[in-house]
């Protein structure tokens, strides 16, 4: 479905025929592209180790944590000269040693902070490098480039399959606009439901830290 049609089907399925709306175009797509985003974070959809700007980073010596690219969710996995990092955390680091944040060496191991607020995700080495280089990445991510409503032909970058339920997390929003004539909190819950059922529940970023902070370590030094 492209843009035109996702519009055309919000009318007619929320009998939005009014003049004015009481959506309008503008409001439709920024719906739209809260859905797709939704999706990805819940269900990563879209895998991609491909896109220079997303799947690379550039090292500088000296340097051990780097912002990743604004539509990174999670890091599946991170190659340095060919040779895969091993996900850690600050916690795990701190019961092997209390000294660790002072190593620099060869990278071994990574740390994926997530992005909070207006800041970006980030990906934290260890040792800290001690000569440039080029991280490989393999990522889940959230759409590069957003929908507009004056460019009717463009489609979610999701697989086909998926639009149709795009649809739910975006009659959500709508049922939710402080509109007295367009809220509906229990027909936004129903369809939040909805969209729950076809692409799982909202990660709690809470629950992700602590289940990378009880993985056990994979390699003890002898520092």
């Amino acid at each position: 479905m492209n843009v035109a049609e996702f519009i055309a089907a919000f009318r007619a399925d929320l009998v939005d025929n009014d003049t004015p709306p009481l959506w309008s175009d503008a409001d439709i797509v920024r719906y739209l592209n809260d859905a797709i985003q939704e999706a990805n974070e819940r269900a990563f959809l879209t895998e991609d180790r491909a896109t220079p700007t997303v799947c690379s980073v550039t090292l500088s010596a000296g340097v051990s944590t780097y912002n990743l690219h604004p539509s990174v969710i999670r890091i599946k996995r991170l190659t340095y000269l060919g040779r895969p990092l091993v996900e850690t955390s600050v916690e795990a680091m701190d019961c092997e040693s209390s000294n660790w944040e002072s190593r620099s060496g060869e990278p071994r191991r990574y740390i994926f902070e997530q992005a909070s607020g207006v800041n970006p995700a980030k990906v934290r080495l260890w040792p800290t490098p001690t000569s440039a280089g080029t991280l490989a990445l393999t990522v889940n991510r959230g759409a590069l480039k957003k929908l507009t409503a004056d460019i009717e032909t463009a489609k979610p970058e999701l697989p086909e399959r998926f639009h149709e339920r795009l649809k739910d997390w975006v009659y959500r929003c709508a049922y939710l606009k402080q509109d007295a004539d367009g809220f509906d909190k229990s027909k936004a819950i129903e369809f939040e439901a909805s969209f729950e059922r076809s692409f799982g529940p909202r990660p709690d970023a809470n629950v992700q830290r602590k289940q990378r902070d009880r993985r056990p370590p994979v390699v003890r030094s002898n520092w």
